[in-house]
């Protein structure tokens, strides 16, 4: 026992860091395979700071989808730091900061994100899996252009 939390809250911990980190990693790395195995079948998102729609339940599959078209020509790094996770049986929270860095290669031109995200996650068979993205966009720098989920 550490800091007066059983083992298994820690491991937890962990385990629902390391899922949000991969799924950061995979959108970088072009692994669709990865991203969508980090997702239930059906999630919520909300990306109405910076995409200017409502928040929706969407298929993963879709999900991904919409992220490979939107990234896929992009040079990206997504950075996930702060992790703040809190387990409640088989429910988990990871609030964190974010920076998403994107290039476009063939002119330089740079869009970049400051923000917080909020991923709700489930406990699966399989491990845990998020249920649920929200970012909260703090400011915007560079050209908006370079990215297409952005709103105009």
């Amino acid at each position: 026992m550490a800091d007066g939390q059983p083992l298994s809250v820690l491991m937890d911990r962990a385990a629902v860091s390391n899922v949000v980190l991969e799924f950061a990693g995979s959108l970088d790395g072009k692994d669709w395979a990865t991203c969508r195995r980090c997702l239930l079948d059906e999630i919520e998102t909300d990306y109405s700071d910076l995409r200017g729609e409502p928040p929706s339940r969407v298929q993963a599959d879709d999900f991904v989808a919409k992220r490979r078209v939107a990234l896929e020509r992009l040079k990206t790094l997504h950075l996930s730091t702060n992790h703040q996770v809190t387990v409640e049986g088989d429910r988990a929270t990871c609030v964190s900061a974010g920076v998403i860095h994107r290039l476009r290669p063939e002119d330089g031109e740079r869009f970049d994100t400051y923000c917080t995200y909020t991923h709700s996650l489930a406990r699966t068979p399989a491990g845990w899996k998020i249920a649920k993205v929200k970012q909260a966009v703090h400011w915007n720098t560079g050209n908006p252009e370079v990215h297409a989920g952005t709103k105009r």
